[in-house]
């Protein structure tokens, strides 16, 4: 039978991803209707669908797990007027409000997937910052390498154009004789 929940949930219940859960649970459930958080620190859900459906969204949202730890939940069922064809999350039009939430929400779901998968996503941080070092130590030492080319090919230069300055400056100081040796023989 269909019927109308008009649901008021209190506890630590916004800033958490909360409404995401109950928008994932709600749509899972077939039910229609919204999840809003309210100014007095709760959040309303407004659903329509078959009693099990809503039977079944009030044990799954009475949440205890970090961050969100429902309190109390109140529930009053009316008659279903049929004005919802989705379940939808209506977010505040601040959006670094709406962004932060998202965030907790995001950081939710990384944390339950890193509890289904045993944890492994921790070990592969590790993992992946042993590699990172790794290439970092290659990458280094091919760094170095190319420091080392380039400072022998400086060197290189250096001398080449010291011993051309040289021989230059030989060939200058040698045509400077020979023009001060004229000069004195005019005189």
């Amino acid at each position: 039978m269909e019927k109308r929940a008009e649901i008021i949930i209190y506890g630590r219940v916004q800033k958490a991803g909360f409404r995401d859960s109950i928008d994932e649970i709600a749509f899972n459930l077939d039910l229609s209707g919204f999840v809003k958080n309210l100014d007095d620190g709760t959040v309303q859900v407004i659903c329509e669908g078959e009693e099990d459906s809503i039977k079944g969204l009030l044990e799954k949202i009475n949440i205890r797990q970090y961050p969100i730890r429902v309190e109390k939940i109140d529930v009053e069922y009316k008659k279903p007027v049929g004005e919802f064809t989705t379940f939808e999350i209506i977010r505040e039009e601040d959006l670094t409000t709406a962004t932060y939430e998202r965030m907790d929400a995001a950081v939710r779901y990384m944390r339950e997937m890193n509890s289904n998968l045993g944890q492994k996503i921790d070990g592969l941080g590790e993992g992946l910052g042993n590699k990172i070092d790794g290439l970092g130590e290659g990458l280094g030492s091919k760094v170095d390498q190319s420091r080392e080319e380039i400072t022998s090919g400086i060197r290189s230069l250096r001398d080449d154009f010291r011993s051309h300055f040289d021989k230059r400056l030989s060939n200058v100081e040698l045509e400077l004789a020979e023009i001060k040796a004229k000069i004195a023989t005019i005189q």
